[in-house]
């Protein structure tokens, strides 16, 4: 009995043991590059360590898990799928190795797919080059990562650059640059990337691959409207080149510190005359480019034992971003004890030229110090033996020139908020808005009412709902069969809405009624079933049950009511306090340091208030404390613009553009100093449209007051008032008209500002490589005449006309 129980556990654990398997697999997507890593009755611990390929890479692209019951045997599956990228065509021999599992190492076998073609990594060209391929030991040599890759295909990067530097020491890839180029009659993209290393030991070398991942658009999905982008994600793998790193010659000199590179060594001491007591501070620094991890500090000084010396703790400084440029500086403080002239010796260092091939000494010359006698006490209470000879003459001193005023800081913010005067479209507009009925008010405050109690009406949404769901039924009726699924589910959503049901997915019988739960079972069916068919009289009972659903409406009676009417004159009062609660916080968190939230309230204002001045000139300011130089020349142009008179907005407008390297192209000449500019710098464009209506109506007040005297009406000793109002209208007219004009484009109502420089598209999109494109400098000004999803096209006063990216620009005053 005991040995068919010993003979039942060993075949229970022989099975056991062969059910845990690791395999690959097809992925049975009919491309042999999709392969699938499949662990049965186990799960990988941590990431496998895949065999390196040769001329192929896998790609990790997901994981799954999947659970299958077979005559009540239990099978747990880990799926990690990978994506296979060669260069040429073939078949590929994944060969064994083993992988560590929940269960122990387990052992993959050799796996060989079918013939793989070349995907668009095959387009994708990467390379590693050092600037030369021999150095010494210790020399910082540049070096260049670079990819080709056609620019109709290139989205973006899908990661970082992954690069083991070791046995270098290098620095952070710079930020890519760009370069096009045409090859064949096709636009390529030439991305670079450039770092600085070092090999510390000589020899040669293999370095390491750079390896990327970058974003593909391989195609389009989709149709019409609803088209995008199809996006793959390859890796790019450079080659791996070789580096020989040759030894510095021998013997080296005996005061080298292993310094190899371009160095300067200087000293000073300060100060050269000094007496006993007081501190003489000499300083050694040695600054330049080269191996600074590997440099373990300057020679040790030698000085008098007449001295006390006191040495603090060396400073290394690096260059920002930098590693291999830096200043080691040493300060060593001597007191000293007795009167007398001391020399402190000059210092040498050696170091290793790589440019030259040869080692080189820096040197510092040797400097005297002299040290007097401490000086006599200020009092003395025993008068002299005798009376001082002669009185010496105190020496005449200059005094040193008074410091200017500090610049170059943006400003504190403006407290408050002002709105600016925005140009009239034309005369029509300006008659209008002056003859407008005194009950308008009163008509609007009606309509408002009205509106507000139509958005409170808690039945709003259904009544929108079910006007949507009657839009969808008209459209399944002609529907094709792929469009269906998508209808269906926009009859699903707002059917949901309409009977306000909180889930995201309800249901059949959360719906209310049999009908509406047997219309939603047949949806589902339909959707997600393995026949997307709906029954033939499906559209008839939905129809019916839609017909027979009534949602109450809105009352007009109770539009009125007093809580509907009062909102309006508490937000009167609301309103007179409003700037000031609104101007307290972003103000603080601008002295606080906050800018990210300083800027985000008062984006907030502009977006709801484009000519509040303040609001555009404090955006400015949260802009340029976070280097945003370009974007804040822009707000603070139409600050400027809003509000002229303010000595603030010119101060930040000089600052801002200064930094961000571009002048607006309407207000250049309003910068330079001339009468005119004078002038027009007293308002803004607006207000001089002001006065010249008001030019106008002088004139016009003036004439008629002439007609009253000519007739009779008004004694003549009135036409003095007459021809002063004409002579006073027509020097407003005349100034105003010379104003404006000076202000050009920009005082259109749709004037746009060019904040970032890029390229003017003939149609607005970036797909179509076939388009005509321009170089649109930052700092351009146009007019916005045209808008269409997310574009805006502009018109310059030499009547070119393009589309550009409406994140691109700033508008003047809207």
């Amino acid at each position: 009995m005991n040995l068919v129980r010993l003979l039942f556990a060993s075949v229970l654990l022989a099975s056991t043991a062969f059910a845990q398997t690791v395999r690959w697999s097809d992925a049975g997507t009919g491309d042999p590059a999709d392969l699938q890593l499949v662990f049965t009755d186990c799960a990988p611990e941590g990431e496998p360590g895949l065999p390196a390929l040769t001329g192929a890479t896998l790609n990790f692209a997901g994981r799954s898990e999947q659970t299958s019951i077979i005559n009540f045997s239990i099978t747990r599956s880990v799926v990690l799928s990978y994506r296979l990228q060669i260069r040429q065509p073939g078949s590929v021999t994944i060969p064994e190795f083993k992988v560590k599992t929940n269960k122990g190492d387990l052992t993959v076998p050799a796996f060989t797919t079918d013939q793989v073609r070349p995907g668009p990594e095959a387009d994708v060209h990467a390379r590693l080059t050092p600037k030369s391929a021999t150095v010494w030991a210790g020399e910082v040599f540049p070096l260049t990562y670079s990819i080709d890759v056609a620019r109709r295909s290139f989205s973006n990067f899908g990661g970082g650059v992954d690069w083991e530097s070791a046995p270098l020491l290098a620095e952070d890839w710079s930020k890519p640059e760009a370069v096009e180029t045409t090859r064949n009659g096709e636009v390529r993209l030439n991305l670079m990337f450039n770092t600085r290393a070092y090999a510390k030991s000589a020899g040669t070398l293999r370095l390491n691959p750079v390896n990327q991942l970058l974003n593909l658009a391989i195609g389009t999905v989709g149709f019409g409207i609803f088209q995008q982008q199809r996006i793959e994600q390859v890796a790019a793998s450079t080659n791996r080149p070789e580096l020989r790193v040759k030894p510095l010659p021998l013997p080296a000199p005996a005061n080298f510190n292993g310094a190899v590179g371009q160095f300067q060594l200087n000293s000073k001491v300060v100060p050269a005359n000094a007496a006993v007591g007081e501190p003489v501070t000499w300083t050694l620094e040695l600054t330049g480019t080269g191996n600074w991890p590997d440099i373990s500090g300057l020679p040790a000084r030698s000085v008098s034992k007449d001295f006390q010396v006191i040495q603090p703790q060396a400073r290394r400084t690096l260059a920002e971003g930098k590693l291999f440029e830096g200043t080691l500086t040493e300060d060593v403080v001597l007191i000293p004890t007795k009167p007398g002239t001391y020399t402190l010796g000059g210092m040498e260092i050696s170091l290793f030229n790589p440019a030259t091939g040869a080692y080189e000494t820096l040197q510092t010359a040797a400097v005297t110090v002299t040290v007097n006698a401490a000086a006599a006490p200020r009092f003395n209470v025993t008068p002299p033996a005798e009376p001082a000879a002669s009185t010496p003459h105190a020496p005449d001193l200059t005094p040193p020139a008074a410091p200017t005023d500090p610049m170059g800081l943006p400003r504190d913010p403006v407290i408050g908020s002002a709105r600016a005067p925005v140009p009239f479209p034309g005369r029509a507009a300006l008659l209008t808005a002056a003859l407008l009925p005194v009950g308008l008010p009163v008509f609007g405050w009606l309509i408002l009412a009205a509106l507000r109690a139509a958005r409170l009406d808690p039945n709003r949404p259904r009544r929108a709902a079910r006007r949507r769901l009657a839009d969808v039924l008209a459209q399944l009726r002609d529907a094709s069969a792929e469009a269906r699924p998508a209808l269906l589910l926009a009859w699903q959503r707002e059917t949901a809405r309409m009977w306000s049901l909180p889930q995201a997915v309800p249901p059949p019988h959360a719906l209310p009624g049999e009908a509406w739960s047997q219309l939603w079972r047949e949806s589902e069916r339909a959707i997600y079933g393995a026949k997307p068919e709906l029954p033939s009289d499906w559209q008839a009972r939905a129809e019916a049950a839609l017909a027979t659903t009534k949602i109450p409406g809105s009352a007009w009676p109770r539009f009125y009511r007093p809580r509907h009417l009062l909102p309006f004159l508490g937000a009167i009062a609301f309103l007179c306090v409003l700037p000031a609660i609104k101007a307290a916080d972003p103000a603080a968190a601008y002295r606080e340091g906050r800018f990210d939230r300083a800027e985000a309230s008062w984006r907030e204002t502009v977006r709801q208030n484009p000519v509040d001045w303040i609001a555009r000139h404090n955006l400015a300011l949260a802009l340029a404390q976070q280097d945003r130089w370009a974007e804040a020349a822009a707000h603070a142009t139409t600050a400027w613009m809003q509000h002229p008179r303010d000595e603030a907005t010119r101060w930040n407008l000089a600052l801002t553009c200064n930094r961000a390297g571009f002048t607006p192209t309407a207000i250049a000449p309003l910068l330079a100093s001339s009468p005119r500019t004078e002038l027009a710098g007293l308002a803004s464009p607006a207000e001089w449209e002001h006065v010249l209506v008001a030019g106008t109506s002088l004139i016009a007040l003036g004439l008629f007051l002439w007609l009253l005297v000519a007739y009779g009406h008004l004694p003549r000793g009135t036409r003095w008032a007459a021809w002063t109002g004409l002579s006073l209208g027509l020097l407003l007219v005349a100034l105003s008209g010379i104003s404006r004009s000076a202000y050009g484009i920009a005082a259109h109502p749709g004037a746009a500002l060019v904040w970032r420089g890029g390229d003017l598209y003939s149609i607005p999109t970036e797909a179509e490589t076939a388009q005509q494109t321009t170089p649109l400098p930052a700092g351009t000004m146009g007019v916005a005449d045209k808008i269409f999803l997310g574009w805006t096209r502009l018109s310059f006063p030499n009547g070119q006309t393009g589309w550009v990216r409406h994140s691109e620009i700033v508008m003047l005053w809207r």
